[in-house]
This record gives structure tokens, C-alpha cells and sequence, in this order.
């Protein structure tokens, strides 16, 4: 028997049935603050195919990285201009990553039954900062050193849970070539995993949204392709006036750069508490928002009605940005015994 076709379908609706877009969400999915984690998927996209073109000329050795880098600006084709493009989409992702978490906790979002969405949610974010600081590393000039001594520092702080991170770990590779694998296998599958996670989890349980006006999908999916082009296109244009350094070969023995800006805030902390800070920072920070949908026991999910714990957020967030403004514009200091 012959399979029966619909006239009215076009021949790439029919084969990748795209019908299955047409499902209904909120009109209101439409307006740009419902777009942020849309645009954090499509920066990420672009972070993994500029990354896959940038890993075919890096050489992950401490003693060829730097020259392979050297390489990508001077003689790869494209490659000065893909690696600043590389760069801004990781702004970009923090941005949105960030914005995005903040609209979401603001609409209280992550009330039942979506607390693992906001779980999911959370953890591409502590993924995109383990990816900016094992970037960071491979740079592999002066900054690029520093923040490989900083993971040493921190596999010796914590012992057994930061051996990995430790030269003693194995004798058969360095660690840069370890921390190369880490940031272009292992953290890039787990960021995807949790991103079609939470996708799937929005697909069934809706977006959280007080328009009772709907709209099929596609059409949102239609507008969010047309600002992600732009966005790409502003990226790009970043990429030319604004292209991404490189410092020159490591000194070992001094400290004397600043990390990569949305890292800024963990720096300032180690400032004030030093090598721990680089620890601490981070798990108290990822800590609270895990805990957000276990501490908002108010019964109503209405968005701005946090009561105590949005207290405690603004808290959180001004230390942050206290810490970054410190990390920012104070002065350059040692933390670790290089």
C-alpha cells in the first residue's frame, strides 16, 4: 500500500514534520525577556562550531599551546576572526545565561512542578563557568598560566576531590592537555545534555506564563531565529573591532593578570580570602540557587512574591557585584605561592 501525502503540506514540512511545531504556547513567549534562554542555546550553538574549527590547529602541550595559538591569529584561515567570535559568544552566553536566571527567579518559575527545569537551568550555568575558566587555561600565555596554576591550587586545597587537577595525577599527559579535554569533550556533552533536558521539560510542562493568549511554536520559534541572526551578526561585528589578544609566553613565578571579565567576581573574593575564595565563591553561590526551589515554601507562584528569600537574593547578587567591582578596578595581587 502507498503512503497517502497531504497537498497542503510543503515537501520539507512533510519529510521533517515540522507540524510538530505547531503545538500552542503563551503569546507572551514571544517578547524578548521569554527569548533569553533561546538566545543562550543559539550562543552556545555557535561556542561549539567556532570551538570544533579552533581545535583542529591547537596543539594542547605546554610547550606547543601558545605557538598554536600564535598560529590560529596569524595563519589559520579565518582564525584570528573565529577565535574573537569564539570569544563574544561566551559573552554573550553569559549574559543571557545570567539574565535569564534572574527573569526565571523572578516569576518564580521554578515553583513545582519545574523545579528540574530550574535545576537543568542552573547547571548549564555552572557548566558555562567551568567552560570559561578551562578556556581561560588554554590561552596559554600569561593569563592563560596563571589560571592553570589556579586549578593546581585548588586540586591541592580540596585533596582527593581535586587530585584530577593536580600534575601528580598521572604522569602520561600534562594537565593542560587534560584541562583541553575537559573543556572540549566532557563539558560540552554534559551542557548539551542538560539543554535538551530542559527543552524537553518546557516541551511538556509549559512555559510559565500569566497570557492567556496563544500562538503556535513555530511562529515563536520563527521570531527567536531572527533576533539569534542578529545577535550573531553583532557578535560578528564585535569580532572585527573589537578582536580578542593574547598575551605573550608564561613567566612562571609571578601573578600579575585579571581573569576573563565574568570571572572578575571571583577574583575580588580572592582577595580577600585568597586561594579558598576561588572555591568557596563558586559553591556558595551554585549552592543557593540549587536550593532556591527548596526554600520558596510560599503556596502561590505569584512572580515577584519571594517574601525573606528574595531578601536574601538581593543580598547575594549585591555581594557579587560588590565583589566584581573589586575584582574589577582594585589592584592586581598574588593568591597563590607560584
Amino acid at each position: 500500500m502507498g503512503t497517502r501525502t497531504d497537498p497542503k503540506k510543503g515537501w520539507l514540512e512533510e519529510r521533517a514534520a515540522l507540524d510538530a511545531l505547531d503545538y500552542p504556547v503563551p503569546k507572551a513567549a514571544s517578547r524578548w525577556t521569554y527569548m533569553l534562554g533561546g538566545l543562550t542555546a543559539s550562543f552556545i550553538v555557535m561556542l561549539v562550531l567556532t570551538g570544533l574549527y579552533l581545535a583542529q590547529f591547537y596543539n594542547p602541550s605546554p610547550i606547543g599551546a601558545h605557538d598554536s595559538v600564535l598560529y590560529i591569529l596569524t595563519r589559520a584561515p579565518l582564525g584570528d576572526w573565529v577565535r574573537s567570535l569564539h570569544y563574544w559568544s561566551a559573552a554573550g552566553a553569559v549574559v543571557m545565561i545570567t539574565a535569564h536566571l534572574v527573569h526565571v527567579f523572578w516569576r518564580r518559575s521554578y515553583k513545582r512542578p519545574r523545579e528540574l527545569t530550574w535545576w537543568a537551568g542552573v547547571g548549564m550555568a555552572g557548566l558555562l563557568f567551568l567552560l570559561i575558566v578551562t578556556g581561560s587555561a588554554l590561552r596559554y600565555d600569561q593569563e592563560g598560566f596563571e589560571a592553570l596554576a589556579h586549578f593546581v591550587a585548588g586540586g591541592e586545597l580540596t585533596g582527593t576531590l581535586g587530585a584530577f587537577f593536580t600534575e601528580g595525577f598521572t604522569r602520561s599527559a600534562p594537565l593542560l592537555a587534560r584541562i583541553f579535554g575537559l573543556h572540549t569533550s566532557l563539558l560540552p556533552l554534559l551542557l548539551v545534555g542538560l539543554m535538551g533536558l530542559h527543552f524537553w521539560l518546557i516541551r511538556h510542562l509549559g512555559i510559565h506564563a500569566d497570557d492567556e493568549e496563544r500562538e503556535v511554536f513555530r511562529t515563536h520559534a520563527i521570531r527567536l531565529v531572527g533576533v539569534s541572526l542578529l545577535a550573531f551578526a553583532l557578535v560578528g561585528l564585535l569580532a572585527v573591532v573589537a578582536p580578542e589578544d593574547l598575551g605573550y609566553p608564561p613567566v612562571a613565578g609571578v601573578e600579575i593578570t585579571k581573569p576573563f571579565w565574568p570571572v572578575l567576581w571571583v577574583y575580588g573574593l580572592e582577595n580577600l580570602l585568597g586561594a579558598w575564595g576561588m572555591i568557596l565563591g563558586p559553591v556558595l553561590l551554585f549552592g543557593f540557587l540549587v536550593a532556591v526551589p527548596l526554600l520558596d515554601r510560599r503556596p502561590d507562584d505569584t512572580p515577584g512574591r519571594h517574601g525573606w528569600l528574595g531578601w536574601l537574593a538581593l543580598l547575594v547578587g549585591a555581594a557579587v557585584l560588590v565583589l566584581w567591582l573589586y575584582g574589577a578596578f582594585g589592584p592586581a595581587r598574588q593568591h597563590l605561592g607560584m
